[in-house]
């Protein structure tokens, strides 16, 4: 039994997928005040710089990101010196207090494993995952985390998937992937040949052709009448 991160079993702040309003924030209250439009190209100026080193920089992320948000602000044009600006920006994305667990996750995960499942983890993210999952007292939950920084790929790139199934040491038809997003977890679940489960928190009218949930509360019962 695969699971997703955020979105599923965890609650990422909205902000947070949309770069450029964190940086915005930040901005406002520590200065230089730029538009919307100038953060926004800018972080996309810094995505086409260096945006793809991240996979290089497996066990180094915090290097990774000064570099990336060194890029960012010289493309808004903010001189040197900059470091309390910086370290305004790297706190922004650090508070890990923002993520929070949606309430039925650890309760479902024992549950999971009680029944008998494998259960693993398979995310679009970088190292500090594993920092989250720690602070979160989740590993014990988990048989395997698998993150695309290291795979150098994100779903719905079947190679995540693929390291996902040898960790679990099982094959494509013996397991099912549970996300909330169609495009990265159900589309990329199938390609892999894996079942996939659409969690649905949303309310979103859309039929993806697979099993829908609406809370993670309703996969066991959607597994114990699993075919």
């Amino acid at each position: 039994m695969f699971l997703d991160w955020g979105g599923t079993v965890a609650q990422i702040p909205e902000e947070f997928a949309q770069p450029w309003k964190v940086w915005r924030r930040v901005l406002e209250r520590d200065g230089p005040a730029c538009s919307d439009e100038r953060v926004r190209l800018a972080i996309e100026t810094a995505d086409e710089q260096v945006g793809d080193q991240l996979y290089a920089y497996l066990g180094r992320s915090e290097e990774f990101w000064r570099m990336y948000e060194g890029r960012v602000m010289d493309a808004l044009g903010i001189p040197e010196p900059r470091r309390e600006l910086e370290e305004s920006i790297r706190r922004a994305w650090e508070d890990e207090s923002q993520v929070r667990l949606y309430p039925e996750s650890p309760a479902v995960l024992r549950s999971l494993r009680e029944r008998g499942y494998r259960t693993g983890l398979i995310s679009n993210h970088h190292d500090r995952l594993l920092r989250l999952l720690r602070d979160c007292r989740l590993e014990p939950l988990f048989d395997s985390v698998t993150f695309s920084q290291e795979v150098g790929a994100g779903k719905p790139d079947p190679r995540i998937f693929t390291r996902a199934l040898g960790r679990a040491g099982c094959r494509p038809s013996e397991a099912v992937h549970v996300g909330d997003s169609i495009g990265a977890d159900v589309e990329g679940a199938r390609r892999s040949g894996i079942a996939p489960i659409w969690l649905n928190r949303r309310g979103i009218d859309r039929s993806p052709g697979c099993p829908v949930i609406h809370s993670l509360n309703e996969l066991v019962p959607l597994l114990d009448r699993w075919p």
